[in-house]
């Protein structure tokens, strides 16, 4: 008994130190959290929580769950905390919520395969998950698609817990088809249902009566979620919903607007080798032992992770964040099976990783000293960091030390307590990487992704009682500007502003025919020369 709790505890800690980065204080960075910031920080100065709002004005890209959820998490849960760290914590909520139902449907999985130990399955999908490069490097940010990532591990939850509890199935399963319509619009539905209507071809404990009825129950349990909100938006304003449900929805699917990321023909096969690890590696181990039987160990997870990639292939526009619900879903495929992955494999891959555990604390160090001690590669990082001249952080140096004592005593002892050790030494190569960064580096990439200081510095030569307008200013720094000034601007170019006495300007062409202004202040970031910021007057 005393082992089960040692290494149940040992894996625990080190999922509770993935979330270290989660709670690094610091400002919100581009490219994603400047602009859901703004959107989250519009919700908390109005009771009216229909439209989504950026600055001022409807913002319609996508639905608002994650932005209710982290300006609840601000209003009414961490009222004392700034609307961003309250924002990042409702984040680091969703993908708690993602590894714990990814790691109960494996333990599923893995008892109706008839595993000896089914709780190990369970672990070894929280470790796998969290391990995986495609979920870490984005599972520690402000980001919606954190609450997607969530109701994916939930419906794979709800497809193993059928042949039990049919009941609890369907309203679990309608539960996070709601979630993922209300966080990213029709994809996330899409991939759920579509596995949904197929399970019942490839696995034979879904051919019976009593999943029609668990489905009619999914299809009740997500009818408030699809209709209510989106009802409601259709009666305030038919041209917002149009936006939201056409352009913003099918229109970005088929690529019948600019909007998203480029579409890159088999962008998804490319990233899958890094995005993918360690999974990938799990792969074709578990198919030379097994053939075919590595599908239907766990068909329902293995389904939805092969569907959800085709289905993202077939879109016009990618971005490696969108094939993250798929490495969940394939995180819990190769989970459910870790009862076959053999000693050896293990063995060797823990070796490797130990290795890179040893290095990357070796190099994170070396950086820290150097930043702040003299060391030789101190001018290369200053260059990158043109006048950095901050103190150092005394409590984020004996964090990190804590944290380099506790991880790599973990790791070094896996062997003892863990079957998987690979996986788990894998994922502290992770934690201690990014939380080294996290602590010891962090004032530095604060102050290279930062733009407070440029906006506070700009904002103190405008006053905040006269209207402001803008010209050529992003969704990200308009998120920004709002978020760090309290001051809202008005877009000349959907044809505002043009009585606003102060203009602000990003980049160096102005509008046309918008009479005399006086230039107050030009600007840029230490770290950014490329991007120009002005403000003026009118004359």
């Amino acid at each position: 008994m005393s082992f089960r709790v040692n290494w149940k505890w040992c894996c625990f800690a080190l999922l509770a130190l993935w979330f270290w980065p989660s709670f690094a204080p610091h400002d919100p960075w581009k490219p994603d959290e400047s602009y859901i910031l703004g959107l989250v920080y519009e919700y908390t100065l109005r009771d009216n929580w229909l439209v989504p709002m950026l600055s001022g004005e409807p913002f319609m890209e996508k639905p608002p769950l994650f932005f209710w959820t982290a300006a609840g998490f601000s209003r009414y849960v961490f009222t004392w905390l700034p609307v961003h760290t309250a924002a990042r914590l409702a984040a680091a909520f969703y993908i708690a919520l993602t590894f714990i139902f990814a790691a109960l449907a494996a333990g599923q999985f893995a008892a109706r395969s008839r595993a000896k130990d089914p709780s190990q399955a369970a672990w070894l999908t929280a470790i796998l998950l969290a391990g995986t490069l495609g979920l870490v490097g984005n599972g520690h940010h402000i980001l919606t698609d954190s609450a997607l990532f969530a109701s994916f591990a939930i419906a794979l939850y709800a497809f193993s817990v059928f042949p039990q509890w049919p009941l609890a199935s369907g309203l679990l399963m309608g539960t996070a088809w709601g979630m993922a319509f209300l966080t990213k619009g029709l994809l996330g539905p899409g991939c759920l249902g579509l596995a949904a209507l197929l399970l019942p071809i490839v696995d034979h404990p879904y051919r019976k009566k009593a999943y029609l009825l668990t489905l009619s129950i999914a299809l009740l349990a997500a009818l408030p979620w699809w209709l209510i909100w989106p009802w409601r938006l259709w009666l305030a304003s038919p041209e917002l919903f149009h936006t939201w449900f056409w352009v913003n929805n099918l229109g970005r699917f088929l690529g019948e607007n600019n909007l998203g990321p480029e579409y890159e023909h088999g962008f998804y096969l490319k990233i899958l080798p890094w995005h993918a690890f360690p999974l990938i590696l799990y792969l074709p181990v578990l198919f030379f032992r097994h053939r075919l039987d590595a599908f239907k160990n766990a068909a329902p997870a293995a389904l939805l992770c092969l569907l959800t990639y085709t289905i993202l292939s077939l879109a016009k526009t990618s971005m490696e964040l969108y094939a993250v619900p798929a490495v969940v879903a394939f995180a819990v495929w190769m989970g459910a099976q870790a009862s076959s992955v053999p000693a050896a494999f293990e063995r060797r891959f823990g070796l490797v990783a130990l290795c890179l555990l040893a290095i990357s604390a070796l190099l994170v160090w070396w950086a820290w000293a150097a930043l702040y001690f003299g060391l030789p590669l101190q001018a290369r990082l200053l260059h990158f960091l043109p006048g950095f001249a901050e103190k150092l952080n005394w409590l984020g140096m004996l964090s990190a030390l804590a944290l380099t004592i506790i991880v790599w005593n973990l790791a070094w002892r896996a062997p003892q307590w863990a079957k998987h050790q690979g996986a788990v030494r894998w994922l502290a190569v992770l934690v201690m990487s990014y939380g080294l960064v996290f602590s010891l580096l962090l004032p530095g990439l604060n102050y290279s992704k930062s733009y407070k200081p440029m906006m506070l510095d700009l904002a103190s030569q405008l006053d905040k009682t006269q209207c402001l307008a803008s010209f050529g200013l992003g969704e990200h720094e308009r998120g920004n500007f709002h978020y760090y000034t309290t001051m809202r601007v008005e877009r000349f170019e959907i044809g505002r502003g043009k009585e606003c006495p102060q203009l602000l300007i990003q980049g160096s062409a102005m509008p046309a025919n918008i009479g005399e202004y006086s230039l107050l202040k030009k600007t840029t970031r230490a770290t950014d020369k490329s991007e120009e910021f002005s403000v003026w007057r009118k004359i």
